[in-house]
């Protein structure tokens, strides 16, 4: 009996720790399968928004990617495709499932949109992603691998010009300077023309000659006067003779001692003033002189001669032709320290300044001298001998100050430093008749332009879409919060040749620059200037053809369609002006500068045989100028013109504009140009269409197995997600873009 009882309770203990044990594992693996339901949940969460998001962002916009290669999502509300898809997915997995283990469902979905496509970065993006592919190949091409072979030649060219042209102001100045400063020395010499008039010159021992009162007639008359004078003296004053002669002679004399003094003061007063200003002149001259030094010896260390040499040593362009003409130009620059006077001369004309300060003095002293004996002269009181004497020095003295400084002859040293400038000056007659064609013929390349300018009041109908085109610009200006405003920069003609060919050169400094930074690694300018030539619209150039040779308003009829908004679209990008002719006169005002730069270049090499370098400017830019109004005029009628006499490729009016983009780099004002027009053309209100996405799904599942164990895992952060009651719930957030 006790046995079996034993026995009985070794069995249950044995019952019970299995039981134990059991619950134990069960537990554990419980636990585990929770935590693997968990764990794929998680896992399919994070595919459905995945899968939900890009469903979402795939409902762009068709319009915008057709006609501008843009993504940004479309009108349809965001939230039901992002629902519609999350629910669909969970339904198929519903129906899919054999053994449904997770029992999942879709607890919530949000979308939010950012990053509109009308912000800058954004767009900027999407032009870098759309032409990444097209724009080096297409770049290098079309336009490095032409204007590659001219890198060298035009760099000289713009040095040269560069130089030149600030030099040929210089010199003007320069021998403007040196002209007055002769005028104020041959002003000043002249002032002792009136001393001499009272001083018949080698004429002393005459009388009067009846040119008026002189020193001669006081001399030659002084002998009677002293006799009478010497016998009435001798006489009571009531019984003199000759009061009346003497009286005559005293008076005649005082007046031309008078004269004298009066001439001599004056002149002594204008001489001070005069020669001063002539040293002032010449120490203004030599300052001028040493700024042209300077400026020829920086002329080889410009900054902007390595956008030239990096474009000119890159490789593998498939083009290594060079237009070998560098050093002929080159030369053009060497030649220019001819234009500068020597310290020789500068050092001699100064001298002569000094030394006709030292001759007028010597010549004044002599005057005062005369002038001390006037009271001897009345008083009669001075031998005829003596008064001779003094007037024949007087005469000297005057005819070798006239000599010297008024008289013509080999002995002027005025006219002798004339001649000396005249030697560097022989150049400057037929150098002023090419600068004033020159003048000539870029007034009538501003004419061609200004009648373009000129109608912009013409066509009503293309400036209210010009006017509503500027309200989309101004209101994406205001929604990125920027400051530009206006239009952008121009290079065009102005007055002057000089200034007109450096700047048409500066603007060939800036695009060989760009090139250099293309070649090294493509920029926003390249870019953005392949993407508007390759998605907007330009003008047909013809319609220039038949513009410019109209006379009446029947062409301007016929032709108001071709300046709508719609059909010059690149040119209002890249200047930005909202009326109907002034970005087609711009875009026409630097096709002109860079013909006349291209054109100057050519003006040099075919002029090197007029020798003087300012010379050699002035034929070279006049050439420059006409040639590159037949450019103008060319391009009107073919569509295209040859790049150079030296480079036979041809180069479009497409082709001239990309140029012009690259030239003027990327703004904020042009890009917001791009966006108003995309604006304007497809109506969709880019500064709403998002191309950003951020979505958050929520999913949860029932807990099978103690959900007081995950709740509490969960609230020590050993969880992903969250418990509540008895429901794991998981919340993914997903970020894409285009």
């Amino acid at each position: 009996m006790y046995k079996k009882q034993r026995h009985r309770a070794e069995s249950g203990a044995v019952t019970v720790f299995l039981v134990v044990i059991f619950a134990s594992v069960f537990a554990f693996v419980s636990i585990f399968i929770d935590f693997a339901r968990m764990a794929a949940l998680q896992t399919k969460t994070e595919m459905l928004a995945h899968s939900a998001s890009r469903s979402v962002l795939s409902s762009y916009d068709p319009q915008l990617v057709e006609q501008y290669g843009l993504f940004a999502f479309g009108d349809t509300d965001a939230n039901y495709i992002m629902s519609k898809v999350l629910q669909d997915q969970m339904d198929i997995s519903k129906r899919s499932d054999d053994i449904p283990l997770m029992n999942a469902r879709l607890d919530s979905s949000t979308v939010e949109l950012l990053r509109p496509l009308g912000t800058y970065e954004v767009f900027e993006q999407q032009i870098r992603e759309e032409m990444k592919y097209k724009a080096p190949i297409d770049f290098s091409i079309e336009i490095i691998n032409r204007f590659k072979p001219m890198s060298k030649v035009m760099k000289e060219a713009s040095s040269t010009v560069d130089l030149l042209s600030k030099l040929q102001k210089l010199y003007d100045q320069r021998e403007a300077k040196l002209d007055e400063m002769l005028e104020k020395q041959r002003a000043a010499a002249l002032t002792v023309t009136e001393i001499a008039a009272f001083i018949p010159r080698s004429s002393a021992s005459g009388g009067s000659n009846g040119a008026g009162a002189t020193a001669s007639s006081v001399a030659g008359e002084y002998a009677d006067f002293a006799a009478k004078y010497n016998e009435d003296m001798l006489r009571e004053p009531e019984e003199r003779q000759y009061s009346y002669e003497i009286q005559m002679y005293q008076s005649m004399a005082s007046g031309v001692f008078n004269s004298l003094g009066r001439s001599g003061q004056k002149s002594s007063e204008r001489h001070a003033v005069l020669l001063p200003e002539a040293k002032k002149l010449l120490q203004e001259v030599i300052v001028i002189n040493d700024q042209m030094k300077r400026t020829i010896e920086e002329a080889e260390q410009r900054p902007v001669l390595d956008g030239y040499n990096e474009v000119a040593a890159h490789e593998g362009l498939g083009n290594n032709e060079t237009v070998a003409a560098d050093d002929e130009i080159a030369a053009i620059r060497k030649q220019s320290g001819s234009l500068l006077l020597s310290a020789e001369l500068l050092a001699d004309l100064e001298g002569d300044i000094g030394q006709q300060e030292a001759d007028f003095t010597s010549f004044y002293a002599g005057v005062g001298s005369f002038l001390g004996i006037e009271s001897s002269v009345l008083s009669a009181s001075i031998s005829d001998s003596s008064l001779y004497s003094a007037v024949d020095s007087l005469d000297r003295s005057t005819g070798a100050y006239l000599r010297k400084y008024v008289d013509s002859g080999s002995s002027n040293v005025l006219e002798d430093n004339k001649r000396r400038l005249e030697q560097h000056r022989s150049s400057d007659q037929e150098r002023k008749t090419i600068e004033h064609q020159a003048e000539t013929a870029l007034q009538d390349a501003k004419g061609l332009i200004g009648k373009i300018s000129a109608l912009k009041d013409k066509f009503k109908d293309a400036q209210k879409q010009f006017d509503e085109l500027q309200t989309f610009y101004n209101d994406n200006l205001e929604f990125n919060q920027s400051l530009s405003s206006g239009e952008e920069a121009l290079m065009g003609p102005g007055d002057d040749p000089a200034d007109a060919g450096a700047e048409a050169m500066g603007g060939m400094d800036v695009f060989f620059g760009g090139l250099s930074l293309v070649l090294q690694s493509m920029t926003d300018a390249a870019f953005q200037g392949e993407y508007v030539v390759h998605y907007f619209p330009l003008l047909d150039i013809s319609t220039l053809d038949e513009l410019i040779g109209s006379e009446g308003s029947g062409a301007i009829d016929t032709i108001g369609d071709s300046f709508m908004p719609g059909k010059q679209e690149v040119e209002y990008i890249l200047y930005g002006f909202h009326n109907p002719t002034g970005n087609i006169a711009a875009a026409y005002g630097e096709i002109f500068a860079l013909r006349l730069a291209i054109r100057t270049m050519e003006g040099l090499l075919k002029n090197l045989n007029k020798g003087n370098p300012l010379l050699i400017l002035a034929a070279a830019l006049l050439y420059g100028i006409e040639h590159a109004v037949k450019d103008m005029l060319m391009l009107t009628k073919e569509g295209s013109i040859q790049l150079s006499d030296f480079m036979k490729v041809k180069l479009t009016y497409r082709d001239h504009l990309r140029i012009f983009l690259l030239m003027h780099g990327p703004s904020e004002r042009r890009l917001s140009r791009m966006l108003g027009l995309i604006r304007m053309n497809t109506g969709v209100p880019v500064e709403q269409r998002a191309t950003y996405l951020k979505g958050g799904v929520s999913i949860s599942m029932p807990l099978w197995f103690l959900p007081g164990v995950a709740r509490t895992l969960g609230a020590s952060g050993a969880l992903k997600g969250r418990v509540e009651g008895s429901r794991y719930y998981v919340d993914k957030q997903t970020d894409f873009s285009y």
